[in-house]
């Protein structure tokens, strides 16, 4: 009896996980990889040391419509099973104080190359620099067609990632593909990047890191609540606590704080300010906050409250001490924008997950049609989560494929 023939289209991590678990399964399977070699984004995960998944795998911290897919997928290949299974091609780990698992190694490459000789064991055929453009549904399963030729499969698990990162191979093919077999994409937008703020206060904080309190708000609710790390640039806000908020923040514009005191109050401020007024009652306004924060931004909170930097702190009303301290914990910052998917590490949305069956991801309208990774509408926090549902749908599918019917 012959092997039941699957195609993947997509070589980055969910498609190459699809391929080892198909070919586990029994299947003939064919990798299909638009780039010129596998994995480009994942090399580029944890700054090119591989943030393969996180110690709290909690539903918390993936994004989906349909939360019982992510639910059914995650409860099938979860963290044990993850670690096992890079232990097994030779990956040892660490997991460091945030809960983020690395290969001791702390190189992506490290990673990239244990699944591909799991690949090559596993004899799938990769085809790379090969482009599929076109997808139909026919009496044989399916028909692939690449430019110039045609290739038949049972069975197809659509792995082609997001629009994000283009530069590494991120963009809309698979949504395309989806699309001509009836698909619905729900509208798609970068998260996980840089946040554009308006005015010009920032622009002189370039370069500056400093741990913040970021909280946004609709109305009188609070909507989130972040403390991290933020990378002041020319046009706003980086680091991990833009990334985080990105999401949030993407879906439209919400009146957002920065407390350059983490955890520190208006009240407690005022008093501490009180204080300090007097404790260094000769120096000027401008150097208030020497030792407390960095230079830039202690001036630029004197310069943006008003207060003429040369004034001596000792002669400070205490209506304009009452005014820094409000603005060092709670400093009005309007989103312009989250930076464009060229900047950004994931997409939201994707391939209607109504439209999936939640514990194989099988195409509800097309059987023997499969989705894994990015292309669905499923996105996660940062740190390890994007990549653990690229393992663990990327799991599912495969074996799913190889199991079915069709």
């Amino acid at each position: 009896m012959s092997k039941k023939e699957i195609s993947i289209i997509g070589g980055g991590a969910s498609g190459m996980m699809a391929a080892i678990a198909a070919a586990r399964g029994g299947a003939k399977v064919r990798l299909w990889e638009k780039d010129h070699s596998l994995g480009r984004k994942l090399l580029a995960t944890g700054n090119g040391r591989c943030n393969f998944t996180n110690r709290d795998l909690a539903p918390k911290h993936f994004y989906a419509q349909v939360p019982a897919v992510t639910d059914m997928v995650l409860a099938q290949f979860e963290l044990k099973q993850t670690l096992e299974f890079f232990n097994e091609l030779g990956i040892e780990y660490y997991c460091d104080a945030r809960g983020r698992y690395f290969p001791k190694s702390n190189e992506a490459p490290s990673v990239l190359l244990a699944l591909e000789r799991e690949l090559e064991r596993l004899s799938v055929e990769v085809n790379l620099h090969t482009e599929i453009v076109g997808l139909k549904k026919n009496k044989g399963g399916f028909l692939l067609h690449q430019r110039g030729e045609s290739h038949q499969a049972r069975a197809v698990i659509l792995t082609c990632g997001g629009a994000a990162a283009p530069q590494l191979g991120g963009g809309e093919g698979g949504y395309l593909l989806a699309g001509q077999l009836g698909h619905n994409i729900t509208p798609l937008r970068p998260a996980l990047a840089s946040l554009e703020l308006e005015g010009n206060w920032f622009q002189k904080l370039q370069g500056i890191r400093l741990d913040m309190d970021l909280s946004v708000w609709e109305g009188s609710k609070k909507m989130l609540q972040l403390t991290d790390e933020g990378l002041f640039t020319k046009y706003g806000l980086s680091g991990p606590l833009a990334l985080k908020s990105s999401r949030l923040l993407g879906q439209g514009c919400q009146l957002c704080f920065l407390n350059f005191v983490p955890g520190q109050t208006d009240p407690e401020m005022i008093s501490f300010l009180s204080k300090r007024t007097r404790s260094i009652s000769s120096r000027p306004a401008q150097e208030l906050f020497n030792g407390l924060l960095p230079q830039k931004i202690g001036q630029m909170l004197v310069r943006e409250s008003k207060i003429d930097p040369e004034k001596d702190t000792a002669r400070l009303l205490e209506t304009e001490i009452k005014k820094l301290a409000s603005n060092l914990t709670a400093w009005p910052v309007k989103v312009k924008a989250v930076r464009p998917f060229k900047e950004a590490q994931v997409t939201v949305g994707g391939v209607d997950l109504h439209e999936v069956i939640p514990g194989t991801l099988e195409s509800k309208k097309i059987p023997g049609l499969y989705f894994a990774g990015e292309l669905l509408d499923v996105d996660g926090d940062t740190g390890g989560y994007n990549l653990q549902w690229a393992w663990s749908s990327g799991q599912v599918a495969g074996k799913s494929a190889a199991a079915g019917d069709v």
